[in-house]
C-alpha cells in the first residue's frame, strides 16, 4: 500500500470486507444479522444472465449521508446543499424503493462531492449473485474502451475492427450515451462493463447490442453480440501496455504504461530497454504514458524512479495521519482499541520520509515528458508528482483530480444494506510536492475538446511531439 510503496510489495487495490457493512454512522460486523433483511428486499432481473439486486427503501436514502461510520480521516459534515439535491432527486423519481441504479443516480452529487475530496472514494454496484457462475465468466459487452470528453462519449480503441477510433457512440440499445453518462462517474476512459453495469446491469440483461453512431460525417447502426468481458478487459489493456515506439522527426522515444503491478521489474526492465534504444538511436527526449494509469501497486517505485533522478535519496512524506477504526486498527502497533473513531498522526518511525536511490540505473541524456490526465491516480499520481518536485520530467496533459496525492490505504464494503459497494481510503498523506490547493498541474498544459479525437487521433500525443519537435535542440 502506499504508505509501504518503496519498502514493501503491498497492493493499492480495494480488500474487500465481505462482512463489514457500512451505513450511516453506524458499521456492521456481522452480515448474517442483515441476510433477513437483504433477502426481503432481492430483485430479480432477468436476461442472459440472471442476477439478484438488492432494492433500498426511498425513506433509507438520508442514512447514506454520512461520514462518520467510515474509515475515512476527513471529518467535516456534508454541506446542506448537497443533501437537498439528493433529495430533490429522490423525490423526482417517485418510487417506494430503489433499484442500484436509481440509488446510484439519486446520491450522485453525494458521490461527486465525495470524489472531489479523495478521488479514490467511489461507489459502484455488484449483483448480490449470478444465477450460474460458468456463464457469468462469458458476460457479453461490446469490444471497445469509451474516451469521455466533456459527455461526448467516443471510441479509444477497439479489439472488434467494426468499430474506428474516433467513432461518436449515440446510442446503446435505443438509449442515448447521455443517459448512461448520467450514472456514470465522470471519468476520461470508461470500460464498457463500467458504462453499462451502472446503467440498471445492462451488461447482464442485455443479448446484444446495436450501437448507433457518427463516423467522419455519416450515422451507422452497428449490431454486435459482443465479446466475454474479460477478454475485452485484458485484450484492451495489451493494446497499449508497454507500447513501445520512436517518432524520428522528433527524436523522441515513447512507452506507455496503463497500471503498476504487485511484481514491478518486468515493466522496469522493459522501460528501461526502451530509453536505451531511444538514446542509441539518437533520441533526445523521452515520452512516459500514464494517461489513464489507475495506479496499482509501489512494489520497486524506488528502481524505477532510479532511472530518471540522479541522486542518491530524495524527499518523500511530511507527515502521516489516519482514522482509527476497525478496519486500520490492526495496520500499526501503536494504535489501541480506546483510539476507535478519533484521526491520529502517524509517529514518525512509521513513516517513509525519504527514498533511496540506485544511481546505477539512472539513464542520462534525455529530457524527459510525462503524459497525464484527470484518470491519472494514486500510485500512478505520486510517481508523477515525485518527478516533477525532483525536476526530473516535464509533466504534459490536464490537472490531475483533486487531493490525487492525498489519500490511499484503500478498503471496501458494502454500501448500506443495497447492491452498492465503496472503496474508501484510510490514511492521508503529506507529500513533498508543488502542486496547488491539492491540484497537480502539468508543466505544459494542453486542452483539447471532443472534436480533436473525432478524427481518430490523438490530439494531446500529437501536440506534446510538436512542441518537441519545435524545440531548438531537434
Amino acid at each position: 500500500m502506499k504508505r509501504n510503496i518503496f519498502v514493501f510489495a503491498l497492493i493499492l487495490s480495494i480488500i474487500t470486507f465481505n462482512h463489514a457493512v457500512v451505513y450511516g454512522d453506524v458499521a456492521y460486523q456481522n452480515a448474517d444479522s442483515l441476510a433477513q433483511i437483504r433477502e426481503n428486499r432481492e430483485i430479480k432481473i432477468s436476461g442472459k444472465i440472471d442476477i439478484t439486486d438488492i432494492a433500498t427503501p426511498a425513506t433509507e436514502v438520508p442514512k447514506f449521508l454520512s461520514l462518520s461510520g467510515l474509515p475515512h480521516p476527513f471529518n467535516d459534515s456534508i454541506p446542506e446543499y448537497i443533501s437537498a439535491q439528493v433529495t430533490l432527486r429522490n423525490k423526482s423519481l417517485s418510487k417506494d424503493s430503489l433499484c442500484s441504479a436509481d440509488l446510484i443516480w439519486v446520491l450522485r452529487p453525494y458521490l461527486q462531492w465525495l470524489q472531489n475530496i479523495d478521488p479514490h472514494f467511489r461507489v459502484e454496484p455488484q449483483p448480490v449473485h449470478f444465477s450460474d457462475v460458468k456463464k457469468a465468466d462469458d458476460i457479453s459487452v461490446f469490444g471497445f474502451l469509451s474516451l469521455n470528453i466533456n459527455d461526448t462519449l467516443m471510441v479509444e480503441r477497439s479489439i472488434d475492427p467494426l468499430f474506428q477510433q474516433g467513432d461518436r457512440i449515440l446510442r446503446i440499445n435505443d438509449v442515448p450515451a447521455s443517459q448512461y453518462l448520467q450514472y456514470c462517474y465522470d471519468d476520461r476512459h470508461i470500460y464498457p462493463f463500467t458504462l453499462l453495469t451502472n446503467y440498471h446491469y445492462a451488461i447482464i440483461t442485455a443479448f446484444d447490442y446495436k450501437i448507433r453512431l457518427a463516423r467522419k460525417g455519416n450515422i451507422l447502426e452497428i449490431n454486435t453480440f459482443g465479446f466475454p468481458w474479460k477478454d475485452v478487459y485484458l485484450k484492451l489493456n495489451r493494446q497499449r501496455e508497454f507500447q513501445s515506439r520512436i517518432f524520428k522527426d522528433a527524436k523522441t522515444g515513447y512507452f506507455s504504461i496503463g497500471e503498476f503491478y504487485p511484481n514491478n521489474n518486468l515493466l522496469i526492465r522493459k522501460l528501461r530497454t526502451a530509453v536505451l534504444q531511444a538514446r542509441r538511436e539518437g533520441c533526445t527526449s523521452f515520452i512516459l504514458d500514464l494517461r489513464g494509469n489507475p495506479g496499482g501497486n509501489g512494489h520497486s517505485f524506488d528502481r524505477l524512479l532510479s532511472i530518471f533522478i540522479n541522486r542518491s535519496t530524495i524527499p518523500y512524506l511530511k507527515n502521516e495521519r489516519l482514522k482509527v477504526s476497525p478496519w486500520t486498527l490492526n495496520d500499526y502497533d501503536f494504535l489501541t482499541s480506546d483510539m476507535l473513531g478519533s484521526v491520529v498522526e502517524v509517529p514518525s518511525q512509521h513513516i517513509n520520509k525519504t527514498i533511496y536511490l540506485d544511481q546505477q540505473l539512472y539513464i542520462p541524456g534525455m529530457q524527459y515528458y510525462v503524459l497525464m490526465d484527470k484518470d491519472t491516480s494514486s500510485i500512478a499520481a505520486s510517481f508523477c508528482n515525485i518527478l516533477q518536485y525532483n525536476g526530473a520530467a516535464l509533466l504534459v496533459g490536464e490537472p490531475l483530480r483533486r487531493n490525487a496525492l492525498k489519500y490511499g490505504e484503500t478498503v471496501g464494503a458494502r454500501f448500506g444494506i443495497s447492491g452498492l459497494y465503496l472503496c474508501v481510503s484510510t490514511v492521508e498523506y503529506d507529500e513533498y510536492t508543488r502542486a496547488v490547493d491539492g491540484v497537480l498541474m502539468p508543466d505544459i498544459a494542453i486542452p483539447y475538446i471532443a472534436q480533436d479525437y473525432l478524427s481518430g487521433g490523438d490530439a494531446m500525443l500529437d501536440k506534446l511531439l510538436e512542441i518537441i519537435e519545435s524545440n531548438p535542440i531537434n
